[in-house]
């Protein structure tokens, strides 16, 4: 059971019984809000966070922030929707869901249609949904709920739009209940957990959810993109070689040092592991400029190899002299600048 929901809920409970605090007021240590908010981290988005790391995520948002704070009260009392605001923020700047606008996905749909040719459409789904909801065939022998008949339902009644409307209701309860503070309900069952600070500090590739890179994150980057800086150079190659295996290629990830600088081979899917490499990838996390020195290096490489072309993925750019000189000299040699990896990333996410 999922115990840092189980105890939010009982603090609601309880304070909602009791006469002289306000209706949905928790009380708690600060240690008891940092366990019930680290672990909805690691149940709903399968990423372990330090104190100090869930301070930074949240420390915009005031009422939370000052218990949180190392410095601060120490504990008190919060009101139910500030909880509920913390893990929607939470979640959201994990890279764990799409946004942090904490709105019903109903109260969403309203204000979508309410001035629109739909709105009777919109209005037949929420009576739809509420006999659906006290339906006894909409629970399935796995204890799962089946939607189909309130699909079904509305399709009929209304065509595709009606089908359509009722699907973007059923996607927007799923969103609702995974991240909401009081529901043990997530949208990926996560076989484990990863440390935040893992992404920066360690050189580890293994993953139990992706094949170089963990999907996590990818997610975190997704909504902090300016941490590509900070991340573990063998990391950055990991996301490389992640990219170009989700694409569809086989890629051989090389020891990370004494590589010859080359960090990547790269080969169609069904190539012939005795034939040269289609792409030879050098990786550079860096803020300085690609200068042309690397440029020559990797066409050097690239004809020594016998590959097709080169790519040198960077966090930076190319410097003018070392475009100039790849342009000048029509060198096989592209380049995945800072601009590329915020749409890999983007590509990537869940």
């Amino acid at each position: 059971m999922f115990k840092a929901i189980d105890g939010l809920r009982e603090h609601v409970e309880i304070t909602n019984t009791t006469m002289e605090n306000a209706v949905g007021g928790i009380w708690g240590s600060r240690q008891y809000f940092i366990d019930a908010l680290t672990e909805i981290a690691g149940y709903k988005a399968g990423v372990v966070l330090t104190e100090v790391e869930l301070y930074e995520i949240l420390r915009d948002q005031d009422d939370i922030a000052r218990i949180l704070d190392p410095d601060g009260q120490g504990g008190g009392r919060l009101h139910s929707s500030v909880v509920e605001e913390a893990v929607v923020t939470l979640l959201h700047r994990l890279g764990n869901t799409p946004s942090d606008r904490n709105i019903p996905i109903t109260i969403e749909m309203f204000h979508k249609y309410r001035r629109t040719d739909n709105k009777k459409i919109y209005s037949d789904l929420m009576d739809a949904f509420v006999r659906f909801c006290k339906s006894d065939n909409k629970v399935t022998e796995n204890r799962e709920i089946d939607p189909s008949s309130l699909m079904s339902e509305m399709f009929e009644r209304h065509g595709s739009i009606g089908g359509e409307m009722a699907l973007e209701l059923i996607k927007g309860i799923n969103r609702d209940m995974h991240r909401s503070a009081w529901t043990s309900i997530r949208n990926i069952e996560w076989r484990d957990t990863v440390e935040l600070d893992g992404l920066f500090k360690s050189a580890g590739l293994e993953t139990m959810h992706a094949k170089f890179f963990d999907q996590r994150y990818v997610d975190y980057l997704s909504q902090n993109f300016d941490k590509v800086d900070d991340m573990h150079w063998r990391k950055f190659e990991g996301f490389t070689a992640e990219f170009f295996e989700r694409e569809g290629f086989h890629v051989r990830l090389g020891p990370g040092s004494n590589d010859d600088g080359v960090d990547l081979r790269v080969y169609p899917s069904d190539a012939d592991p005795t034939q040269p490499p289609m792409i030879l990838v050098q990786c550079k996390r860096q803020k300085a400029k690609i200068e042309k020195a690397l440029i020559k290096s990797v066409y050097a490489d690239v004809l020594h190899e016998k590959a097709s072309s080169g790519l040198i993925v960077t966090t930076s750019t190319l410097s003018p002299g070392a475009e100039a000189t790849r342009t000048a000299r029509s060198y096989p040699i592209e380049a995945a600048d800072r601009a590329t990896l915020r749409t890999w990333i983007d590509q990537l996410r869940s």
